[in-house]
């Protein structure tokens, strides 16, 4: 399926009724279906968006066509499991597994089940008649996108990090299922080159929720939330309960043990290898120093309390290592 079907039927099936293997599976319109050139646009968004993000990449790298290989492993387990291809192969899609990107070491694959779970328990009660194939469909491009060989801090890793804070300190929540999922939308969309990533993601989640028929204010809500991740002074203060605790746990790895703090660090190095050395101690002691000058680096009470003092002294370490390195004489090259 995926690019190849689009290739060889793209004149018969651009628009209007899908291919009958997917209405076999329950999907009745092309915007239910896999999106291999990014989700169905609504008139007012601009088609670049999705061509800017690299959408049809991660689909593509989700949903390009198994191995001879894979396809004997599975038909393989489908006849030990007693069930026809048909039916094993939608099993693999219910599960989240299909895709199965870059999970064959224990830790990520560890990361990317807590992704799934999250997903499979908030979805039903945010939208109790969604297709489960159209939701599958949506968390195995969601897995993909987190598995992007760039993403060096922005992965599985971090999302079921920040699913983890969440579930231990949202006991006070108002909404906990719109939490979870701006959660798991929030770093969606992760282009080191933008600055416009939070806002893109929010895009990614409000159509795909929409969907899946999650109700306008429910959306409205997430998409806030994923928007407000941009950690601006104002998205702090004006922040209700939900959002400021979805931002806390964001930013728990600023308070994270030094040699953690430090793996941090140098993975959003990698993240922006594409910016030479200078340039980049310069960009990152701007940032950490306009974290270091707010009053408060969290934005609930708890998270202040539990969090602020070991931050601070991540964070005066990096700036302290950072201009050392700006001050370094610069050696001439042999």
């Amino acid at each position: 399926m995926g690019d190849w079907f689009d290739r060889r039927h793209k004149s018969r099936h651009a628009r209007g009724k899908p291919p009958p293997t997917l209405l076999a599976w329950g999907l009745g319109t092309p915007a239910e279906i896999g999106h291999n050139n990014g989700p169905p646009l609504e008139d007012e968004q601009p088609g670049y968006l999705w061509r800017r993000y690299r959408w049809a990449k991660v689909h593509a790298a989700a949903w390009k066509p198994p191995s001879m290989g894979v396809l004997k492993f599975r038909a393989a387990r489908a006849e030990a499991a007693g069930l026809s291809y048909h039916d094993y192969t939608k099993q693999l899609l219910d599960t989240g597994r299909f895709a199965q990107a870059r999970d064959r070491d224990a830790p990520r694959r560890e990361a990317l089940a807590k992704v799934r779970t999250a997903w499979r328990r908030a979805l039903p009660r945010l939208a109790p008649d969604a297709l489960p194939m159209a939701g599958a469909i949506v968390l195995a491009s969601l897995t993909a996108a987190y598995s992007e060989d760039q993403r060096a801090y922005h992965n599985a890793f971090h999302i079921a990090a920040v699913l983890g804070d969440l579930t231990r300190y949202m006991a006070d929540t108002h909404d906990r299922d719109a939490l979870i999922m701006a959660a798991l939308f929030h770093d969606a969309i992760y282009d080191a080159t933008r600055s416009d990533n939070e806002v893109a993601s929010a895009c990614v989640a409000g159509l795909h929720l929409r969907e899946l028929g999650v109700p306008a204010p429910r959306i409205t809500k997430i998409c806030s939330m994923i928007e407000a991740t941009r950690h601006r002074v104002e998205d702090v203060t004006g922040a209700d309960a939900d959002t400021a605790l979805l931002l806390d746990c964001d930013l728990a790895i600023l308070a994270a043990p030094r040699d953690r703090y430090m793996t941090y660090a140098q993975a959003v190095r990698r993240e922006y290898a594409h910016v030479p050395d200078q340039a980049f101690r310069e960009g990152r002691a701007r940032i950490l120093s306009a974290f270091l000058a707010r009053a408060r680096l969290y934005a609930t009470s708890d998270g202040a309390a539990r969090w602020d003092a070991v931050a601070r002294g991540n964070i005066g370490a990096e700036l302290d290592q950072l201009r050392h390195d700006l001050n370094a004489p610069i050696r001439p090259s042999a």
